[in-house]
């Protein structure tokens, strides 16, 4: 049995990707926490979501 491989070049791809992904979640998360004001929470209770799990 032979297990199939990715590419190099389409796995280097996919990492620069996700590293982009990365960068761009912690530059976004770093603006956040220099703004509290800001409330990204839902204003519902969780129980007014559709779809929303019980805590």
């Amino acid at each position: 049995m032979t297990i199939k491989t990715v590419p190099q070049e389409v796995y280097q791809r996919h990492e620069r990707e996700w590293q982009l992904l990365r960068e761009a979640l912690a530059k976004n998360k770093s603006a956040s926490d220099a703004q509290p004001g800001i409330n990204v929470e839902p204003s519902m209770p969780a129980e007014a979501i559709p779809g929303a799990f019980p805590q």
